[in-house]
C-alpha cells in the first residue's frame, strides 16, 4: 500500500500497459507493433504520436523508460497534484510526439523517452516559474537522478531519437510555463 501512495495510479497503469504491449509483441511471432511508431513528416506516422510511448525495442529500452516514468510522475504529483500531473503527462506525450514528427530525422521513432524528458523539463522549469520549497526540492532531486539522461542531449547515438528527447524537454518547459502558478500578494 505504501508503494501505491507514493506512485501515481495513472503512472502505474501506463507502465503496466507499456509492459503488456511489449510482452504481447514478443509473444506474436513474425509480427511487431513497432511499425506503428512515429514516422516523421509522413501522414501515416502521425498516429504514432499517441502510440509510440507504448512501443519499445527491447528489455533495456523498456526498463530505461519504465523506472523514470514511475519516479518522475511521482515527483510531478508531489509537486503539483494528481489532476495537473495527468495534464502534464498528456501534454508531454503530445508535445514530444509532435516535435518528433515535425523535426525527427526520418526514421521510425518508438518509446516513452519523449514523455520522460517532458517530465524532467516540466519539473526543472516548474521550479523556476512557480518557485516553492517543494518545487525546488523535486527539481533538484530529479536533476540529480536524471542528469545523465539530460547529457544525452549532447550526444548523438545511433538508434536513439535525439528529437524525442529534445522536444520532450522543450514541451515540458512549455507546459510548466502554461501551468505556472501566479504569485499571490504581488500587485503593481
Amino acid at each position: 500500500m505504501l508503494l501505491k501512495r507514493i506512485l501515481p495510479t495513472e503512472a502505474i497503469l501506463l507502465v503496466t500497459i507499456i509492459w503488456a504491449v511489449f510482452i504481447i509483441d514478443l509473444a506474436l511471432p513474425g509480427i511487431t507493433f513497432n511499425n506503428f511508431g512515429i514516422l516523421p513528416r509522413k501522414l501515416e506516422g502521425l498516429s504514432g504520436i499517441f502510440i509510440s510511448p507504448f512501443l519499445h525495442g527491447g528489455l533495456p529500452h523498456i526498463t530505461s523508460n519504465s523506472i523514470p516514468l514511475l519516479a518522475l510522475a511521482a515527483f510531478v504529483r508531489l509537486s503539483i497534484g494528481s489532476t495537473q500531473m495527468r495534464i502534464v503527462m498528456f501534454m508531454g506525450v503530445v508535445g514530444s510526439g509532435l516535435g518528433t514528427w515535425i523535426f525527427g530525422s526520418g526514421d521510425l521513432v518508438i518509446g516513452a523517452s519523449g514523455l520522460v524528458f517532458a517530465l524532467i523539463g516540466f519539473l526543472l522549469a516548474d521550479a523556476y516559474f512557480s518557485p516553492s520549497l517543494r518545487s525546488w526540492t523535486v527539481a533538484i532531486l530529479s536533476f540529480i537522478l536524471y542528469s545523465g539522461a539530460l547529457m544525452s542531449l549532447f550526444d548523438f547515438l545511433p538508434f536513439v531519437s535525439w528529437a524525442a528527447h529534445f522536444w520532450g524537454l522543450v514541451s515540458g518547459v512549455a507546459i510548466a510555463l502554461l501551468l505556472r502558478i501566479p504569485k499571490r500578494g504581488r500587485q503593481s
